[in-house]
């Protein structure tokens, strides 16, 4: 009896003369490797006339589960390729003369196959009310009758359909109506094969396919379910669009619905103008029992040869009573990517605004069940500066949370990446809090925009914080407004060595670089009762030379003819090295009055008010008085000369580091040990002989470096520099570096030198005058040599291995007995051959599980126990080997004829 299950592990065989009363089964179901455990097998046989007419296979409790689809082709029949848990955990064949039954089940799949003049296989999985799905698939056009006929008993499974059935791979939607399932007959996974040894073949991957061209719905199966992808709908939008070809104005309409999650939409040809040939974009609405939101994406075509189209998506989705448990919930998630494009950063006064955050707590924002996909791509991709835009080989991803704490704080925060040149790592966020929170009357609230941006390969590094207009205090007609900054430069940057931290802005007289941010002065704004505002300001500020901060008071009352105010201002600045300040304080209050006598109108004003000016060193100052028409200066301390007070050289050292900070020394590569560092105890490190590196860097600018104690010329020059708080200028500054091995000076001329240079302080090393600030802003002076990395040359292991002794060369001596080494000797034995094409291949699968080569291994295994040669378990059956025959050789061997 020939095997049931083709090519894999049921045999049978006959015992006894053939008496069907007596027809046993022996072997096992092997199942290329579906299950981790044995399953559960039986076999029932029917009998008519004395001859075996039918038998039927059951298999139950196969863990963790045989692909439907996978089940089905192993039995000849077409399936569609299926969804991922479309798998069973038993099934059932029987076969006799009226044809071949196959059964399956698992906990959320039934399969059932019919074979008869054809095919028939039905399928049913799913889970939840609305969840289920039906794919019915037919190697020949069936009518209505036939499909009934071919479906018989399987009436639950396959439904009534008027119109026929087609051959192919169907979904069967409510109605009843069918859609083309993508994916034809399923093929055999190649993991199901093995080769000589027994082991699973690897799994080639398959390219994906394209959408079906053709204008009509296609079902794809996802991970759980179908995603069927339907032609847009005519009339409001173009006919249905093929993604494979883009460009003809067509548009394609996406629906999946697998409970609990549902996701629907259209993408459609947006107006193109150059220098893009083809837009397509649009929105698609996500629904789930946890969030709903919303996802926008565009692919743009450009219009240039050459150029490879773009794309990029975002999603956000969102729910109000939020995720997690109280004191923290996410009531937002968002994600989003783009392919050859870029998303422009967004300034911090712009993070409130900017689409991706807004959306993260409204989804709404980037379309919605009303939105305008044509209206939404416009704001992102549109515009002079938009905030998506095509970027030839870069990439970007967006991550982020909505949140609230304690049903206080409320916060979102976006992180994104965007390659390329430009590497820039960003996070933006949002947070707000109310106080009281559920109070009708608020009385305070803040909403701060927060953005951190690092750019590695163009040295910067930036955090600010800004409060936007919704802020207020007290009262809502009390706005709050101001930004703060942290900005680094440093590696590459042209700016290297330089920093600010500012809040609020800087001092009124101090002009800041063209590279520093600016943000807004911190303040406030208050409309008391339409006739009396009070406003305010204050700013904090650091840079590498001065500190700076201060702030305003302003009042104004207005009354029909009568006005009054009050101004207070305070400013500070102060200067680091040397030290010097300018405090300067004012106070002014007026009152005006329009008065009318017979036909003349008069304005009268009267105002008073006193300013206090201070700076040092040495201290002094100047008071003001001003009274109506009138003013004078009071003069105080020490007056201010017109002529700079200048350090010596003892006052200035002690503006420099200390002596083991003003030149310093850091091992490098071939470190061994730093125990015995450069002023430590050991006054030493050791270092591999295979090759060592070190740097010298100095906080003063370097005119002169010399790398060896004897030499007479520099190996690298500077600039001259100045040493403003004298008053100095053009003077030279030398370092030597130098190295001692056992006590005696080293020539370095041999090693590798890589010179560094890096910006120093204007206020110490530059020129003018020491108690102003540099002009512009230019605090720093750049590209001065500060120091050098010393690397010593590679090692020489010289030409020759040296002295070898006997010992070195000493070897264990062999018997070589009788060894073919003879080259005179003529082969013996049978000469091996090589067949013409794949007839050695063939002859080993035929051969090698044989009933003859079975009984001469059973034979020799005998012959062995009996000579007392125990060889263990032996596979005297070798079927795994005869399937694998044909991918197991890379090439077709020779074979040895023996006997």
């Amino acid at each position: 009896m020939s095997a049931l299950w083709a090519g894999d592990g049921l045999r049978m065989e006959r015992l006894d003369g053939g008496d069907p009363a007596r027809l046993a089964v022996r072997g096992f179901a092997a199942l290329a490797d579906r299950s981790a455990a044995p399953a559960v097998v039986s076999v029932e046989f029917t009998a008519a006339d004395g001859e075996v007419a039918g038998v039927s296979l059951s298999v139950d409790g196969v863990e963790p589960g045989i692909p439907a689809a996978w089940l089905a082709g192993r039995v000849g029949a077409v399936c569609a390729r299926l969804p991922e848990n479309a798998v069973v955990s038993g099934f059932r064949v029987r076969a006799g003369a009226d044809g071949l039954a196959l059964d399956g089940w698992g906990p959320e799949v039934r399969l059932a196959v019919r074979k008869s003049a054809g095919s028939l296989c039905a399928v049913e999985g799913g889970g939840g009310d609305g969840g289920r799905w039906r794919v019915v698939c037919c190697d020949r056009d069936l009518t209505a009758d036939g499909l009934a006929e071919a479906a018989s008993g399987l009436d639950d499974l396959v439904p009534r359909l008027p119109q026929g059935l087609a051959a192919g791979s169907w979904l069967v939607l409510p109605g009843p109506a069918v859609v083309p399932v993508r994916g034809g007959r399923h093929n055999v996974a190649r993991g199901a094969e093995r080769d000589g040894l027994g082991r699973a073949l690897p799994v080639k991957p398959q390219r994906p396919r394209p959408l079906p061209s053709r204008r009509v719905p296609t079902a794809v199966a996802g991970r759980e379910g179908f995603t069927v992808l339907a032609p847009a709908a005519q009339g409001a939008q173009p006919l249905g669009w093929s993604i494979g070809t883009p460009g003809d104005g067509e548009g394609i309409t996406v629906s999946y619905r697998v409970p609990p999650l549902s996701v629907t939409g259209t993408l459609t040809a947006l107006p193109a103008s150059p220098p893009y040939r083809t837009v397509l974009g649009g929105v698609l609405l996500v629904e789930s029992t946890l969030v709903t939101g919303s996802a926008v994406g565009a692919y743009v075509v450009p219009g240039e040869s050459g150029v490879r189209p773009s794309m990029f998506a975002f999603g956000a989705l969102g729910r109000d009573k939020g995720i997690g448990p109280p004191p923290f919930q996410v009531r937002g998630i968002a994600l989003g990517m783009g392919w050859n494009s870029r998303v422009r950063q967004p300034t911090i006064e712009e993070v409130a605004d900017f689409p991706f955050v807004v959306a993260l707590d409204n989804p709404g924002a980037i379309g919605g069940a009303g939105g305008d996909p044509v209206q939404v791509l416009r704001n992102l991709t549109g515009g002079n500066d938009p905030w998506v835009r095509p970027a030839e080989g870069e990439v970007w991803v967006a991550a982020g949370l909505a949140f609230s704490c304690f049903d206080v704080v409320f916060g979102r925060a976006l992180a994104m990446v965007q390659t390329g040149a430009d590497l820039t790592i960003a996070l933006l966020g949002v947070g707000s809090a109310e106080l009281p929170r559920k109070a009708g009357r608020k009385f305070a609230k803040a909403e701060i925009a927060l953005e951190a941006v690092l750019k590695p390969n163009a040295g910067e590094m930036r955090l600010s914080a800004a409060l936007t207009p919704a802020s207020f205090v007290i009262d809502p007609n009390c706005r709050l407004r101001g930004g703060a900054t942290l900005a680094v430069w440093y590696g590459s940057s042209p700016q290297a060595g330089d920093f600010v931290l500012s809040l609020g802005g800087y001092h009124p007289n101090y002009k800041p670089p063209a590279h520093y941010p600016v943000p807004a002065r911190l303040g406030f704004d208050w409309d008391l009762t339409g006739s009396v505002t009070v406003s305010g300001s204050a700013y904090f500020a650091v840079t590498p030379s001065a500190v700076m901060l201060g702030g305003s008071l302003d009042v104004r009352f207005h009354s029909g003819i009568l006005r009054a105010w009050l101004t207070a201002q305070a400013d500070a600045l102060i200067q680091w090295e040397p030290f010097a300040f300018d405090i300067g304080i004012s106070v002014r209050i007026g009152v005006q009055a329009r008065i009318k006598i017979i036909f003349v109108t008069l304005t009268i004003t009267i105002e008073i008010g006193a300013s206090l000016r201070l700076y040092g060193p040495p201290t002094g100052g100047e008071a003001t008085v001003h009274l109506w028409f009138i003013e004078f200066t009071i003069g105080f301390g020490a007056e201010r000369s017109a002529e700079d007070d200048l350090l010596d050289w003892g006052e200035f050292t002690r503006m420099l580091p200390p002596p083991g900070g003003l030149v310093r020394i850091h091992p490098g590569a071939g470190l061994i040990s730093d125990e015995g560092r450069v002023g430590g105890a050991g006054g030493a490190w050791l270092v591999s002989s295979a090759g060592f590196a070190f740097t010298v860097d100095s906080s003063v600018p370097i005119t002169e470096m010399y790398v060896d104690s004897l030499s007479t010329s520099p190996v690298q020059r500077g600039d001259r520099v100045g040493v403003r708080p004298m008053g100095e200028r053009d003077r030279t500054a030398k370092q030597v570096v130098a190295l001692l091995l056992e006590g005696e000076p080293l020539s370095l001329g041999g090693w590798g030198r890589r010179f560094h240079r890096s910006a120093v302080p204007r206020s110490l090393w530059g020129t003018g005058s020491p108690t102003s600030l540099p002009p512009d802003g230019a605090q720093l002076i750049r590209n001065q040599l500060t120091g050098v990395e010393l690397a010593s040359p590679a090692a020489d292991n010289g030409g020759s291995t040296g002295y070898v002794s006997a010992e070195h060369l000493k070897f264990d001596r062999m018997d070589p007995g009788v060894l073919p080494l003879d080259a005179n000797a003529r082969p013996t034995g049978p000469t091996p051959v090589r067949l013409p094409g794949g007839q050695a291949i063939d002859r080993i699968r035929s051969t090698v599980d044989a009933a003859p080569q079975r009984s001469a291994r059973a034979a020799l295994v005998a012959a062995l126990a009996a000579a007392g040669v125990e060889v263990g378990a032996v596979d005297r059956d070798l079927p795994g080997y005869a399937r694998a025959a044909e991918s197991a050789f890379t090439a077709a061997p020779q074979l040895v004829p023996i006997g």
